[in-house]
């Protein structure tokens, strides 16, 4: 009994012990069993966003309290702007004053024309006078000579009589011959004055161009000091939630000082893949996530990035404390904007895409999505040439690390509305969506064809049911790119080429720039390029690589850096098959000036960058173009003038004037790479692909600095 005793107390006691140490061991048990996507880790994304000034200046007001949240775009801290707006109003005034002298310099020119008019008008009128004096002389003169000869003939002149009278009327004939030469002359230089009056009322020339030059100049000031005064309103790139506030009004901001503090989710989850599904994972792979401990419907989304590399995963995502656990992170946006709690826990699983595929989204082959991997020179790249043939261009594994491109989600209600067709993205960080730009809006031989729409997108690849409204302007058409500029402006640009039925409207030749304005944008300013290159004269057409004129012309690039546009020109290509580029350093003096004088338009650079069409080289155009953070250039090209699908991306280390030598990224066979950006996910490039009337699509490749 006594050790029947002690046996039942010893496994009383250890019952406690041996139930924690098989719970326990379940635990790790079910931990370890998971499946390869099953039950994942993940976290709502958390950034800190710093709200500071890139100038120093003092603080006026802040506008937020700690723990109150914000949305993308409002106004956090606002600071004195006293002495910008007092340089503000002198360059107003300088620009009013320039302004005023223009019309006052053309009136006194108008003036002094008239005034030169009236004087040759009398010459002109004492002219005919002595024409008319001289002619009538002349008959008088030649009347009186018959009489003096009949009175020589009958001896009662003498013939020196004669004589005189022969002199005068001499005199008289030279007057007369002399006259009509000195009245036309008079008459032609009267229309040259009037001719140039004419012109000077309707547009101003060089007599002006001091003046005018001035007036940019102060207008460039105005812009500069704009943009110094919308720094100081301070806003919230991202929806979040106050976390601190480090200044107070009065207080002096330097630069990179954080005056308040915001923690945002950005509406993204990451979630730690374990390292042994970390191949079982890949971007566009669908995603459902649950928060974690509850029940319900899961919130949606698909995997954008996958980490290139096994690393140590956060220490939320270990399984113990002191086992390290090693795997890689993927990042997950969501298909519909959620408000997420900063660090919020979820539990994700990852999906094959499922269904019909769509058309025209095969596995992109070329080269990967990867760091670490050269670019392969444009000269290396065409199937059959020998330094190819001697340099491996993409390794078979480096092909299967490629991501898919994923379909752009068309809401009904759109499509209804409107054709998308997308040619041209453009990031916009502050709001967390896309800007896109369609070759054609509404439908064909409808009332809204042409509609003046830009379509906004999110990061997961969702259009909006509602278009962007752009207002000033009354039809798009064939817009083919879309850049950002400074100032929050956005610039707009029409293919500039002609239809398929051969003709150019007005509208297929537009450079626009926006302006913010409520939900959409305004026009602030508009030319029509083609036309203005049609006047410049065929020296400025050959200077720009269009000796034949601008009847081959298409645009469908175009990127700014430092205050200047960059055109990618798709056709014509050079003589050598190169494409052309061509710099516009000055796009507000166009804009603003309507003329191509003083504006800087010139053939900055040529690029070789053919693509694949059928397994064949074939000379390729560009399509869009972007420079990225380390300075070098991003190319998309598709075919030049050859029809058929194919497309491929290029990447300029240091773009410099001249001819570039493109390395080439990857190729997009099947697939018309239409538009390159930025993605809104950091080190990222968006591609998205034009299908026609078939499903768009959109890929992101990370660019490598």
């Amino acid at each position: 009994m006594n050790f029947s005793g002690r046996t039942r107390a010893a496994l009383s006691a250890a019952v406690p012990a041996l139930t924690m140490l098989g719970t326990l061991g379940l635990a790790a048990w079910l931990h370890f069993s998971a499946g390869p996507s099953d039950g994942i880790l993940a976290f709502a994304q958390s950034d800190i966003e710093a709200i500071a000034v890139i100038e120093a200046g003092r603080v006026k007001s802040i506008d937020v309290e700690v723990g109150a949240e914000v949305a993308p775009g409002q106004v956090i801290v606002t600071l004195d702007s006293g002495s910008v707006d007092a340089e503000l109003a002198v360059a107003r005034a300088e620009e009013a004053r320039l302004q005023a002298m223009i019309p006052a310099e053309v009136a006194r020119l108008d003036d002094e024309i008239a005034a030169n008019v009236e004087g040759l008008q009398r010459d002109l009128a004492r002219e005919v006078e002595e024409q008319r004096r001289a002619s009538a002389e002349g008959e008088v003169l030649a009347g009186e000579i018959s009489r003096v000869k009949r009175m020589v003939e009958d001896r009662q002149a003498s013939i020196d009589d004669l004589g005189s009278l022969d002199v005068q009327r001499a005199g008289v004939a030279a007057i007369a011959r002399e006259k009509p030469r000195t009245i036309q002359l008079l008459r032609t230089q009267i229309a040259a004055a009037e001719d140039r009056r004419r012109k000077l009322r309707e547009q101003a020339g060089p007599q002006t161009a001091k003046i005018e030059a001035d007036l940019a100049v102060a207008r460039r000031d105005i812009e500069q000091l704009e943009l110094l005064r919308s720094q100081t309103v301070l806003r919230a790139a991202h929806a979040g939630r106050v976390a601190a506030i480090r200044k107070r009004p009065g207080d002096v901001a330097v630069p990179g000082d954080p005056i308040v503090e915001i923690v945002s989710s950005r509406g993204r989850i990451v979630a730690c893949v374990p390292e042994r599904a970390a191949l079982d994972v890949q971007a566009g792979y669908v995603a459902k996530a649950w928060v974690r401990g509850r029940s319900g419907a899961p919130l949606t989304g698909r995997a954008v990035t996958v980490g290139p590399v096994v690393l140590e995963l956060p220490t939320r995502c270990w399984a113990s404390l002191n086992l390290p656990a090693w795997g890689r992170d993927v990042q997950i946006a969501l298909d519909h904007p959620v408000d997420l709690l900063a660090g919020q826990a979820f539990e994700v699983t990852f999906e094959r895409p499922t269904g019909p595929a769509a058309p025209g989204l095969p596995a992109a082959p070329g080269l990967p999505a990867v760091p670490g991997l050269p670019a392969v020179p444009v000269a290396q790249a065409a199937p059959g040439d020998p330094v190819a043939s001697a340099s491996p261009v993409v390794p078979a594994a480096a092909q299967r690390a490629g991501a898919e491109a994923l379909r752009i989600t068309v809401p009904a209600a759109l499509r209804q509305r409107s054709r998308f067709e997308p040619s041209g993205v453009l990031p916009r960080p502050a709001e967390g969506r896309y800007l896109l730009v369609s070759d054609d809006t509404g439908h064909k031989d409808e009332d809204d064809e042409g509609a003046p729409w830009l379509f906004a997108m999110s990061a997961a690849g969702a259009v909006a049911p509602e278009p962007v409204p752009v207002t000033g302007v009354k039809e798009l058409v064939d817009i083919e790119s879309i850049a950002a500029g400074d100032g929050g402006d956005v610039y707009l640009l029409s293919s500039q080429g002609y239809s398929a039925k051969g003709k150019r409207k007005t509208a297929r030749t537009a450079l626009l720039r926006l302006k913010p304005d409520g939900r959409g944008f305004r026009v602030d300013g508009e030319v029509h390029l083609a036309e203005l290159l049609d006047a410049a004269g065929p020296a400025v057409l050959a200077g720009l690589g269009l000796p034949g004129g601008t009847r081959p012309l298409e645009i469908e690039g175009m990127a700014y850096r430092d205050g200047a546009l960059y055109f990618g020109l798709k056709s014509p290509l050079d003589a050598q098959g190169n494409a052309l580029i061509w710099k516009l350093d000055a796009p507000g003096a166009l804009l603003d000036a309507k003329r191509l004088e003083g504006a800087g338009l010139s053939l900055w650079a040529r690029a070789r960058v053919d693509v694949e069409l059928g397994g064949a080289p074939t000379p390729g155009g560009i399509s869009d173009l972007s420079f990225l953070p380390d300075g070098s250039l991003a190319i998309t090209s598709t075919p030049s003038t050859a029809d058929g699908d194919a497309g491929a991306l290029f990447r300029v280390p240091r773009p410099q004037a001249g001819v570039l030598s493109p390395l080439l990224v990857r190729r997009f066979p099947g697939l018309k790479p239409e538009g390159i950006s930025l993605s809104l996910s950091s080190g990222n490039l968006i591609v998205v692909f034009d299908a026609g009337a078939e499903v768009p699509s959109f890929l992101e490749l990370p660019w490598q600095g």
